[in-house]
């Protein structure tokens, strides 16, 4: 919404929100005992994995020769 609107800087505290306080704070601390048991958390790894890439396809447009890198 806020991209479509042009509210370039609502678009990345947006995308930062999500990093830090949606995937960072919650889910990889929520997440961190079954990663370390590499016998169990298949699930867990594809959803780590699409959220990293939702998280770069958002963080592209603002940051796009990090997001190429990574």
């Amino acid at each position: 919404r806020r991209m479509e609107a042009l509210e370039v800087h609502g678009a990345v505290a947006a995308v930062h929100h999500f990093w830090l306080r949606s995937f960072c704070d919650v889910y990889l601390e929520t997440a961190k005992p079954t990663l370390r048991d590499p016998g169990t958390g298949t699930e867990t790894r594809r959803t780590l994995l699409s959220c990293v890439e939702l998280g770069l396809r958002l963080l592209a447009p603002f940051a796009p020769f990090l997001t190429e890198e990574l």
